[in-house]
Order: C-alpha cells, then structure tokens, then sequence
C-alpha cells in the first residue's frame, strides 16, 4: 500500500464522486423532510456498549472501551430513549458513515442515509416505512426498484420449535440467506424431526412471491406453523402487506428474507435496484432495541447504502 493511498475499506470521494454523493444526499433528505422526518447528527465515537460485534473497538486514555460508529440505528435508539424519551411518536433520519470489522479481513466504511420511526406500532408504521423507503429510490430515479419482505420473528418461532441449537439455528439461517436448498435440506433431514416445523423450514428456500401471489403462500406457511408465535410473526407479515399499498415500488414476499445484526424482531425487508449486484438498503422492525437504553418503545426503519446507490444516480 502507498503510504499516502486510503487504507483498505476506506476511499476518497473526488470532484464528481463528492458532487453525486451530495445531491443523492440531497434528494433524500428531501424526501424524508417532506415525509415530517426530522435530522439527528449522532456522534462518530460512542461507548463500545451502544454496538454489536461488528464495531472496531479501542480503549481511551482513561480506560474506558470506545467505538466507532457502527449502526446508526442502535445511536438514533439511544437518542430517542434518553434525550428524547416520551416524545412520540419520533420521525428522525440520518446519513453519514459506519465503520464495521470484517470477522476476517479489515474494517471498512459505509456511506449510508435513513430513517427510523420511533414509538408507533403495527402494520400502518410499517407501511409507512416501506413507502418511505419506495418514495427514496424513486427519488434517486431508480423506477424498478424491488422491496422483498420477510420476519425474522418467524425464522425464529421456526428455529425455536423444531428445538434447534444455535449452532444448528446459524447454519438453517445461512443456507436460507442462500437459498442453499441442498444444504437445507441435509441439515432437516439430520438434525430436525419430521413434523409442520421441518417442512416450514423447508419452504423459507422458495423463490419471493411477488405481491399479488404473495396470500397463497403466506396461506400455505400458515397452515404449517407450528406456533402461535409462528402463525403471529406470518399475520404481521399479511398486515404489513395488506397496509402497503400504492408504494412505486414492486413488493414481494420472501419468508426466507433475514437480515443481520441481531436486533430486528419483525418483519424485516432488503432494497433492491435494478444494476445494483447486492442489496442497496433494508431495515425493519426492532421493537425490543430501545429497551436496552431503558425506554421500551416499538421502532421501525430503514437504512440506504449510498456507495451502492451513487453508480445508479
């Protein structure tokens, strides 16, 4: 590496690079401001507590564990349960960057805009975060773009009655987020007993449904749920579908659609851009998050990738 070159995960953004950045960050918070969001401007250090894993970690002069900025969401949750709490419902948004660790391999930076709907339960919040994110792309002239929906409340209510492991639990997830049908079904087969939660299991391998075929498969996985906690995290789904109407955007229904770190406890859903090789946002339900800084409030939101999104513009 050149001594003067930008370490590993990080870049400079130059000239036209810096002038996209600025008018995709313009046209967003364009859209979020109209949609009555409001801007928090968290700091870039935080106490290492406030992230997961995932955050790139040292120790202060005096001690104490530090960390860069690594989720905005879980600092807009502090925000809303500390220096906002009793305000509700709260529309705040955000942009700037996140630094995260690789399990292995560097860290690296993201650019990243979103919004975050704090103190309002229910599929209307919902809705209103995937229109939100739909208005987003639209924004930023992307007319196919692909919103896919899932639960992560049903993988785990799955997980959970089949009495998977968490070691099993993390290799089921892993194949789903594939659609490693083969691998799924030799980890079924060997290590969950026959039964409604093997075959629920099985079925979070299927293609997304777009919306309009969406009910018979939601029908068919709630005729196997093997819960109530399952058949629960499903009847969210259909009302979350049912409350999203009208997004410009198209709408499908991926039950095997889990996103990462850790916190999300309902439906959940991943952007997607004509152009764009990998997901360009996503967000979703967190419900439990803000407990962990005292103020038990229901949240939901979204996040955008801008270095994704920047190339499309």
């Amino acid at each position: 590496m050149e001594p003067a070159a930008p370490l590993p995960g990080t870049q400079d953004l130059l000239l036209e690079s810096a002038r996209r950045l600025r008018r995709c960050e313009a046209a967003l918070c364009d859209v979020f401001e109209k949609g009555g969001y409001g801007e928090v401007i968290p700091p870039a250090i935080e106490g290492a507590d406030v992230f997961g894993p995932e955050a790139f970690r040292a120790l202060d002069r005096s001690g104490r564990l530090i960390a860069l900025r690594a989720d905005f969401t879980a600092q807009v949750a502090r925000i809303a349960a500390t220096r906002l709490a009793g305000v509700s419902p709260l529309r705040l948004y955000y942009r700037g960057s996140v630094v995260r660790r690789l399990e292995s391999g560097p860290v690296y930076e993201r650019l990243q805009a979103g919004c975050e709907l704090v103190g309002a339960p229910g599929a209307e919040a919902d809705a209103e975060i995937l229109g939100l994110a739909a208005a987003s792309l639209h924004s930023l002239g992307l007319k196919d773009a692909r919103i896919s929906m899932g639960s992560t409340g049903y993988f785990s209510a799955l997980a959970s009655a089949a009495g998977a492991s968490p070691r099993l639990a993390g290799a089921l997830n892993d194949a789903v987020d594939r659609k490693d049908m083969p691998t799924l079904r030799t980890l079924c087969e060997r290590e969950v007993p026959p039964g409604k939660a093997r075959d629920a299991i099985l079925m979070l391998a299927e293609p997304p449904r777009p919306q309009t075929a969406a009910r018979e498969l939601l029908q068919r996985a709630e005729a196997l749920a093997p819960t109530d906690e399952a058949r629960e995290a499903l009847q969210r789904v259909s009302a979350a579908l049912a409350a999203a109407r009208d997004l410009g955007a198209e709408l499908e229904v991926d039950l095997g659609e889990v996103r990462g770190l850790g916190y999300y406890s309902g439906i959940v859903f991943n952007l997607y851009a004509a152009g764009a090789p990998r997901p360009v946002g996503g967000g979703g339900r967190y419900d439990n998050l803000l407990g962990r800084f005292g103020d038990p409030r229901p949240a939901v939101g979204f996040s955008l990738d801008l270095d994704a999104l920047m190339p499309l513009c």
